[in-house]
């Protein structure tokens, strides 16, 4: 049920993603992103679970998630039992992926912390060439850790690379603890 908020979230935020053609396949995706997860030292992609012949959701396994505070030092009460609040749906056009959205929350510092290093393990991934400089400057520009005093929380933030366009949305807790990028690939060439 999460993962089908996540979703239609994701689609509230942004609408659907134009088709255009990309190299890049979903299957391709899953693996290189696993092996950067786990590079990152994060909990690999669980399941992709295809939605329809146009997109695939797909959520994280919660081991190092639930594990990255102990629960006895835990002051912000970030941990529990619950699950990684994370997930990501990937959109095709054809064979090959068109955007990708990332869905979390920032409802406790620990699952802010979570959404971001996927996001940027995520931007490493399709974007390999850019530097970690490069990409931590790229989720700063996106606002990601952005809080509700901030004075344009609320508004979408976009950052234009080579490889892809960026949009990330998170709102004050007052109206959602919901955080949401789509990445929308660029043509390979």
């Amino acid at each position: 049920m999460r993962l089908l908020l996540s979703i239609l979230f994701v689609s509230a935020l942004f609408g659907s993603a134009h088709a255009q053609s990309a190299s890049l396949t979903e299957r391709r995706l899953i693996d290189l992103f696993d092996t950067r997860l786990a590079r990152d030292g994060l909990d690999p992609i669980r399941a992709c679970r295809g939605k329809d012949d146009e997109s695939y959701a797909c959520t994280f396994d919660d081991t190092e998630y639930l594990t990255t505070i102990s629960p006895r030092s835990d002051i912000t009460g970030s941990i529990g039992e619950s699950r990684s609040p994370t997930s990501m749906t990937v959109i095709l056009a054809g064979n090959a992926i068109d955007a990708i959205g990332l869905i979390g929350d920032r409802a406790s510092p620990a699952d802010l912390i979570n959404f971001t290093a996927h996001l940027e393990s995520l931007l490493h991934t399709i974007g390999p060439q850019k530097s970690d400089y490069d990409i931590e400057q790229d989720t700063l520009d996106l606002g990601v850790m952005r809080g509700d005093s901030d004075g344009d929380i609320g508004k979408t933030r976009v950052v234009t690379e080579n490889f892809a366009t960026i949009r990330c949305l998170n709102q004050p807790l007052a109206v959602s603890a919901g955080i949401a990028c789509m990445i929308t690939l660029k043509h390979a060439g």
